[in-house]
């Protein structure tokens, strides 16, 4: 189902919930820590992708992102990886539609789009869509 939603900034957006782990099921990160589907938002302004999940550890002093950072890195760029391709046929079909980003958003609770909370943890990273598929993307504030 394909909705157009109003978001809290100024971005023309359409909200999905297709993905074939959307229905409830979690998903198993590489890391071993779940992750529920929430949302996927095509921002067209952008030509990005978002791909949003609820992960509650992200809250918990003692989950394996608080040891090692870079799990989440991983963790991310597996969900690029493996949900675009639930969405798409190739990555070429993703560049051939206007595709040139996809933002992968781990938050420990349900957030609309564009809202803010200040007890919601929110971790975002951004990834660029190659022939390879997701790259990480390097700008001015990955330093």
């Amino acid at each position: 189902m394909k909705v157009l939603k109003r978001a809290a900034i100024p971005i023309a957006c359409v909200c999905w919930s297709g993905l074939g782990a959307a229905q409830g099921a979690p998903l198993v990160l590489p890391s071993g820590i779940e992750a529920r589907f929430h949302d996927t938002i095509w921002d067209e302004d952008l030509s990005a992708v978002r791909l949003r999940y609820v992960v509650p550890q992200l809250s918990e002093p003692e989950s394996v992102y608080q040891a090692d950072a870079l799990r989440v890195f991983d963790d991310m760029q597996w969900l690029c990886e493996t949900q675009m391709s639930n969405l798409f046929d190739s990555w070429v079909a993703v560049q051939d539609e206007g595709w040139d980003v996809v933002v992968v958003t781990l938050m420990d609770r349900p957030i609309e789009f564009g809202e803010r909370d200040a007890e919601t943890i929110q971790l975002f990273e951004w990834f660029a869509v190659t022939m390879d598929g997701c790259e990480p993307e390097m700008d001015d504030y990955h330093d």
